[in-house]
């Protein structure tokens, strides 16, 4: 026979109480029960837990050890009843969030602050994932939610767009355009032209790519950079100019510069994404806690 938690609730009971009959009182119920409780259990563990006499009750060496545990197991099974309550009525369970790096240079430090003051059942977990994994991740229930990039999306996932970024021109600090208010994608040719590699985000890629192409420009084959935060480095270090979106400017990078370009196609969507089936209470209200503005 197993030990049981009625068993473990009655032995710390009367490990607390060290009297059998103020403990019964307090379990409501006759001594006889507990009694035989308790000597269930030291049957299961195999040695006394306790030594009682008609003057008096304490606990064994090996009684005060198995009661520090059985508080512990005790404990972790009521925090589990009450998650599990708050996860049924949406007030408490965790939420998969995935991001792209440069979500960080947005409003999103600020979004799940504010959610996790307005939930704090709700335990966030966090993944930086660029847009193709993520729409990958959430179709395979790795992660609940994401922020991406626009790109076209499979049948099943779910988007909210949260805005249209514009994107600039960044530059070495002392580079010939840098002073400038704006400029146009043509003034960029003979440039080295930075862009992460389409394997990573492919139609994100493309969509800057084809931004140059159509000034009549390419972006370098020979750099092949997996983040938006490498692209800037590089450029601070003379290595070539990109294209980047605008929240970048944002971050802490030295010797760079940015600059608006002309064209007004040079933009993109960032959207929240999320599963339309399977989602779970609180991956719902974390959904609607950002298409409401947070």
């Amino acid at each position: 026979m197993a030990i049981t938690f009625r068993q473990l609730r009655y032995f710390l009971a009367l490990a607390e109480e060290l009297h059998f009959g103020r403990a019964a009182e307090r379990l409501h119920i006759s001594q006889p029960p507990l009694s035989a409780s308790l000597k269930q259990l030291e049957g299961e563990v195999g040695v006394a837990l306790m030594e009682r006499s008609n003057r008096m009750v304490r606990l064994t060496p090996a009684g005060a050890v198995f009661a520090e545990h059985a508080r512990r197991i005790l404990g972790q099974l009521g925090r589990a009843e009450a998650s599990a309550v708050q996860a049924a009525r949406g007030g408490g369970g965790r939420v998969v969030v995935a991001f792209v790096p440069s979500m960080l240079f947005r409003r999103l430090p600020p979004l799940l602050q504010s959610f996790a003051e307005a939930h704090p059942g709700v335990d966030l977990v966090l993944h930086e994932m660029n847009t193709t994994r993520q729409i990958e991740a959430i179709g395979r229930m790795q992660a609940d939610v994401g922020f991406i990039h626009g790109v076209p999306l499979p049948e099943g996932i779910a988007h909210h767009p949260l805005e249209t970024e514009r994107l600039v021109c960044c530059l070495p600090q002392g580079h010939r355009l840098a002073g400038r208010s704006r400029v146009r994608l043509s003034e960029l040719a003979g440039e080295r032209l930075l862009v992460f590699s389409r394997e990573f985000a492919a139609h994100y890629h493309d969509r800057i790519a084809g931004l140059l192409q159509s000034a009549g420009l390419t972006p370098d084959p020979d750099f092949r950079i997996q983040h938006w935060f490498t692209v800037v480095a590089l450029v601070g270090q003379g290595m070539g100019v990109s294209l980047v979106p605008r929240s970048l400017a944002g971050a802490a990078f030295a010797n760079v510069a940015y600059v608006e370009i002309e064209e007004e196609a040079a933009e993109h969507e960032v959207a929240l994404i999320w599963r339309e089936e399977g989602q779970s209470a609180a991956a719902r209200a974390f959904v609607r806690f950002v298409i409401a503005g947070g």
